[in-house]
């Protein structure tokens, strides 16, 4: 093995689409080290982990099994790791849990509120739990934000494990192509100069769809176009939801795409409704990084991602979402004082090599 290689397994809930699979993955398609990977749950890779080897214990969501247990113990055993990565709250719990010879032990946590009613009771009961444990065995506690350390330290997370590697992004591979927006734009049959809006998110309360439905119709010179898991005209409750908001003869159901460069230079503005738990999303990321607008609700750190203070919005408040939208419309796309301090500040904290580092340096260490 090389100086400074490392054999990482990462332990995680599952592998569909969200941000931190999305950095999981661009973490695995990365030369310098070995990435296996151990889910939790069953089910295809939404992105692509470029050759790392998948195991799953095949759990559905919530179940609790001593027989996976014993799997995923001997699936560590047969390994013989320099480190195990625990991602989100019940990756690192059983990433805890797991004898590991004498691999090093680190925990991914992208989480900012766990509001009661919107997260489940085991998913905030394992936060909890993880509070005390985090004072006695992961070595560093990542997190992709500032917002979600502050969170989780004051539930009682060692702040001396702490540390905040932010998300980062591909910002050459996702620069704005008007080739590809023409040709996008052509597809849907949406002409130049009609304003259209998107947002990337799979279909979830945490997205908070009926917040940018209402937003939306108060915008009826706009399209929508949505993308991501659940975003099909064969979810009738999304249907429903833009019929009784009279979008849907304006509303373009995408479902996951596979490279969002075409989706995000085709787009006017993005949208982020999210109503709770987002920590710094990957796809305001890469909007940013195309040259978009961004109209968010105010969950996390997105003030990374607007050009105006304008852009910014409480969450689920319909109306102020408009506002937020008109505002980002307004703006448009160009190369003024506002864009170019944007692209600064991508360039400085969230461009993909400077993420890919602050793991590896995290680590090595």
């Amino acid at each position: 093995m090389e100086p400074g290689f490392l054999r990482i397994l990462h332990i995680v809930p599952g592998l569909g689409q969200g941000g931190a699979e999305r950095v999981l993955a661009e973490l695995c398609r990365q030369g310098g080290a070995e990435h296996e990977v151990l889910s939790l749950t069953a089910g295809a890779p939404f992105f692509d982990m470029r050759g790392a080897p998948i195991a799953t214990l095949g759990l559905a969501r919530g179940q609790i099994s001593v027989a996976a247990l014993r799997r995923a113990a001997a699936w560590v055993r047969g390994r013989r790791a320099d480190v195990v990565q625990g991602w989100l709250y019940h990756g690192a719990l059983l990433a805890s849990l797991l004898p590991r010879g004498g691999a090093r032990l680190f925990w991914a946590i992208h989480n900012t509120s766990l509001p009661p009613g919107e997260t489940r009771f085991a998913t905030r009961l394992v936060a909890r739990g993880l509070a005390p444990l985090s004072r006695v065995r992961p070595e560093r506690v990542i997190y992709c934000a500032e917002a979600a350390r502050t969170l989780h330290e004051g539930m009682g997370y060692a702040p001396a494990r702490g540390v905040v590697v932010p998300n980062g992004v591909d910002l050459a591979a996702l620069a704005f192509d008007a080739g590809e927006r023409a040709a996008f734009r052509a597809r849907l049959g949406v002409a130049e100069g009609v304003p259209l809006v998107g947002m990337a998110a799979r279909f979830a309360p945490q997205k908070d769809f009926s917040n940018l439905a209402a937003a939306m119709a108060m915008l009826p010179e706009a399209r929508l176009a949505l993308a991501g898991m659940g975003c099909e005209a064969t979810n009738t409750e999304l249907r429903a939801l833009l019929d009784a908001h009279g979008l849907a003869g304006r509303t373009h159901l995408l479902g996951p795409l596979g490279g969002m460069r075409p989706f995000l230079s085709a787009l006017d503005a993005l949208a982020i409704s999210s109503a709770f738990g987002e920590a710094l999303p990957m796809i305001g990321l890469e909007a940013a990084a195309n040259g978009a607008p961004v109209a968010a609700t105010r969950v996390g750190e997105v003030e990374a991602l607007v050009l105006d203070a304008r852009h910014l919005c409480p969450p689920r408040a319909p109306a102020a979402l408009a506002a937020a939208l008109q505002a980002a419309l307004a703006l448009g796309r160009g190369d003024g004082p506002r864009h170019a301090a944007r692209a600064a500040r991508l360039r400085e904290r969230h461009s993909l090599p400077a993420m890919l580092a602050g793991y590896r340096a995290v680590w090595a260490a």
